[in-house]
């Protein structure tokens, strides 16, 4: 009677063991190296066993997502399964990431492309007249935006600069900006003009303020017969509640 109850015991300990640890289960494990992420799950098919992504590394030489790591690794090539549930990691490609634009404003043109190619990133380039930026970037930018410090783009994206370049001394005339809104002003520098805008405001507090505030002075003064030289900056003096003309 102690004999059968013994091995009632180790028979049931052994089948739940065996159940417990998959004894004899065996699952192939797929080759998923070279292919893209999206076609894991057709790859693994009906086989019980799921995947995990780790992280995505930066290879701008292999089309988005194409598995370059796998663990546990193949069976045709490790000969070794797997249980049931087992989870499959593998890393994947990327072709862009992020990085941090330096700031080359006011630095020299060539000195600012060099800069920037260190960094993966190139270049567009808009000469404009400038008396005092000869040489020098007046600004750079994104896809139209200015770029603020710290900001992130993708790597191999085109930074737009505007370098000063040398005038040939030509003469134009200044025009009248007094009692005009920021918009207004703005509305007589188009992209072909020869001459800058530059705005300060005084005792505007929010945008609205700064939208309806009005031109009471600008440096140099316009008069009938004056004018600058091509590239020349006019500053410009806004307050709010200032009468227009």
């Amino acid at each position: 009677m102690f004999g059968l109850v013994w091995f009632l015991i180790i028979w049931g300990a052994t089948s739940y063991f065996d159940s417990y640890t998959r004894h004899g289960e065996e699952i192939e494990v797929p080759n998923l190296l070279g292919n893209n992420v999206k076609d894991i799950s057709t790859l693994i098919g009906d086989r019980e066993i799921e995947y995990e992504i780790l992280d995505s590394i930066y290879n701008p030489n292999l089309v988005e997502g194409t598995v370059i790591y796998q663990n546990p690794m193949p069976t045709d090539s490790s000969g070794l399964s797997v249980k049931s549930n087992r989870v499959v990691k593998v890393r994947v490609s990327k072709r862009s990431r992020l990085v941090n634009v330096p700031i080359v404003v006011s630095k020299s043109h060539r000195f600012a492309e060099a800069i920037l190619m260190t960094k993966g990133l190139r270049t567009r380039v808009n000469f404009v007249p400038s008396n005092e930026d000869q040489g020098s970037v007046i600004s750079q930018k994104y896809k139209g935006k200015s770029i603020e410090s710290n900001q992130q783009v993708p790597i191999n994206s085109v930074i737009e600069l505007t370098v000063g370049k040398r005038t040939q001394g030509e003469m134009v005339s200044i025009p009248n900006l007094n009692g005009l809104t920021i918009n207004e002003a703005e509305k007589r520098f188009p992209s072909s003009s020869s001459l800058r805008l530059y705005a300060v405001f005084n005792n505007c507090e929010t945008k609205s303020d700064s939208l309806q505030a009005r031109v009471t002075r600008q440096t140099p003064v316009a008069s009938d017969s004056s004018q600058i030289p091509e590239g020349s900056t006019i500053t410009i003096f806004l307050s709010p509640g200032a009468n227009g003309e």
